[in-house]
């Protein structure tokens, strides 16, 4: 039972901090034995962010979501809240969320992911924290600046 509450403290003081900072993390999430399946890094505030992982970027300004592949040049555009934003519904997510810890700069825990046929554990390293900004264009995509090279598909 203390466990729970630890955790549900935990969880509270994430949303908490990502509600009233602009937080950026570096992380990595691995397999049970131990195998590194990604790393990136992550500005986050409230529902908004910016996520950058072996060559794909995912931005959320709160309304829009864009994922923009460097590999494949396109650019995903869709409404901000689906079932795979991940910090648009970190409510929901944090559900699927065992042990996590916050200590200091260091975030881990450990996560079930639909598909996945084991919990993958994640870890972060909190690389800057600053207050709030109204100042939402980090998490924006201007696609005027991409080339006809590029393939965007808006669903918007």
């Amino acid at each position: 039972m203390c466990l729970m509450a630890a955790a549900q403290n935990n969880a509270a003081d994430l949303i908490a901090m990502l509600d009233t900072s602009r937080v950026s993390v570096q992380y990595s999430y691995s397999d049970s034995a131990g195998s590194e399946l990604g790393k990136g890094i992550a500005t986050i505030q409230g529902h908004c962010y910016k996520v950058v992982e072996s060559g794909t970027s995912f931005y959320n300004d709160g309304s829009s979501l864009w994922t923009v592949n460097n590999h494949n040049k396109e650019i995903y555009i869709e409404k901000a809240g689906g079932n795979a934003d991940i910090f648009g519904n970190l409510d929901k997510i944090l559900q699927n969320v065992s042990n996590l810890a916050i200590d200091g700069t260091r975030i881990s825990f450990t996560m079930s992911i639909q598909g996945m046929p084991e919990d993958v554990h994640c870890k972060a390293t909190i690389l800057r924290k600053a207050v709030a900004s109204g100042d939402l264009s980090e998490f924006q995509v201007d696609i005027s600046k991409y080339d006809r090279l590029w393939i965007i598909t808006d669903l918007r």
